[in-house]
């Protein structure tokens, strides 16, 4: 998967803060239900010792308590609640069981009191109320302390501790939290299992809608893609949907269309230019030639004008390729194509070259009998275009090889040369008009630039391609694939 892709940076933020807002709405939701459930278990403590808080008890009353709790809960080992009560400042009763940890006079007790008979500053309290009687408003119960609420762990478990009294009677009631904690995490668990389960799902939406997204760049993708020098006719359709992606369509399209109009305006000149050019430079070579013919031998006339013939034959060949490239950029480059002994035309290729050179050695390895359908005369000048080069491009005493081979559904030619490898920053540029290496090299040279980018457009257009396979220290190695002959 590629890390740099688009959609997959869409589909990412998009999981991420959804992720984000799920977890932390689940965290919130968690909190609350986690504190509902304890307010819960708070107004249980509460009423449980509020209800024996409205009067004065002695000790066998939260005897009589525990053993209604334990009773309750069905365990007669541990009820799930354990009491602590205190009486005009002495202990009336303590829990078998409570734990060595909790000092219950650690925990701090309200002074406030609520309800409407709670007493008012300086107004002195009110008495228990009489033993045997209702509690009536004749007879009036005592007034109750706020309680007030603590978590704590000993021996093992966690209690909720509730602190709770009226003006005479301390009580201390704690609830063991083991069953509370025990539903809770089963809750807790329930919830990450089904976050787990979402955050997939929403991995998986924001994917789906992060291609659904950029279907239309797709689509726009696509049809660029189509767009080629023969294809600049091609037009983005509007989108009926996706309305916010139209300007982007019409500012395309309009761009295609300047291109287009100024694709073949060029095209056009370069055709125009090379074929008007072709009638003077062939006057002007023949006037020459007849000058030269008509010039003293050994003359300074007859060396200038050899050299102005060398010079027009440069031209000449200059337009020729003007002209091909043209038509190959316009799509009509015509091709003569006919059963080509591909074998005999590179070897006559290599004596060309052995006789461009005397100081390099030229090396074949060439299979007989390769058959491809081609131009001829095309094919011949993209290949003499590749040994020139190789033979430009060397050093004394270096090596051009050529090689020539079948391979499954097409044919492979190798033109490789030693000498100064092509930089690294000029490997993509090759290819283009104009464009040569290393320009202090290149100025000891003679070229237009011309010659790479013409034996590619031929290449192509017999449906091969053409394309620089290395470049190193030792050998510099250009490749042809061409189809082969079924």
């Amino acid at each position: 998967m590629n890390l740099n892709s688009f959609r997959l940076k869409i589909a990412l933020l998009s999981g991420l803060i959804t992720g984000l807002l799920l977890i932390g709405s689940g965290f919130g939701l968690w909190r609350i239900s986690y504190q509902l459930n304890l307010d819960h278990v708070d107004r249980e403590i509460r009423n449980l010792g509020q209800a024996n808080l409205d009067r004065v008890q002695g000790g066998e009353h939260w005897t009589r308590l525990e053993a209604a709790l334990k009773f309750v809960a069905g365990n007669r080992d541990s009820s799930g609640f354990i009491l602590w009560v205190k009486n005009y400042d002495k202990v009336v009763y303590q829990s078998p069981d409570w734990p060595a940890k909790l000092a219950p006079e650690s925990f701090r007790e309200s002074e406030n009191y609520e309800g409407p008979n709670a007493p008012k500053p300086g107004q002195p309290l009110p008495p228990s109320p009489r033993r045997g009687e209702q509690i009536s408003p004749q007879n009036p119960a005592l007034p109750l302390k706020a309680p007030e609420f603590f978590t704590r762990d000993a021996d093992g478990k966690t209690w909720r501790i509730a602190v709770m009294g009226n003006p005479y009677v301390t009580l201390i009631l704690a609830a063991d939290l083991g069953e509370f904690n025990d539903r809770m995490a089963t809750l807790r668990n329930t919830y990450l299992v089904a976050l787990a389960v979402v955050l997939l799902l929403v991995a998986g939406s924001s994917w789906l809608v992060a291609k659904r997204a950029l279907r239309p760049v797709a689509m726009l993708t696509q049809t660029v893609e189509q767009v080629t020098a023969q294809g600049l006719d091609q037009r983005i359709p509007t989108m009926t949907h996706e309305q916010e992606f139209n300007r982007l369509v019409t500012v395309f399209n309009e761009m295609l269309a300047r291109l287009e109009t100024s694709f073949q305006q060029a095209t056009r000149f370069s055709a125009d230019a090379s074929h008007e050019l072709k009638t003077p430079l062939a006057r002007l070579q023949m006037e020459l030639e007849q000058a030269l013919e008509n010039a003293p031998s050994d003359s300074p006339q007859q060396e200038i004008y050899s050299s102005l013939l060398d010079e027009i034959s440069r031209l000449k060949a200059i337009v020729k390729k003007l002209l091909l490239l043209s038509l190959a950029d316009a799509g009509h480059l015509q091709l003569q194509l006919q059963p080509v002994d591909l074998s005999a035309m590179l070897a006559n290729v290599v004596e060309d070259c052995q006789a461009l050179t005397e100081t390099l050695k030229i090396e074949s390895r060439i299979s007989p009998g390769i058959q491809v359908n081609a131009d001829a005369d095309l094919l011949e000048q993209a290949l003499q275009n590749l040994a020139s080069n190789a033979v430009k491009y060397n050093h004394d005493g270096g090596v051009v090889q050529f090689e020539l081979q079948l391979e499954a559904d097409h044919v492979l030619i190798r033109v490789a040369n030693t000498g100064s490898q092509i930089p690294t920053a000029d490997r993509d540029r090759i290819f283009e008009r104009f464009y040569r290496a290393d320009p202090a090299r290149s100025g000891r040279v003679e070229g237009t630039g011309l010659g790479l980018s013409l034996a590619r457009e031929i290449v192509r257009a017999h449906g091969g391609d053409l394309s620089l396979e290395a470049s190193d220290d030792d050998f510099t190695r250009f490749a042809i694939n061409l189809p082969a002959v079924v």
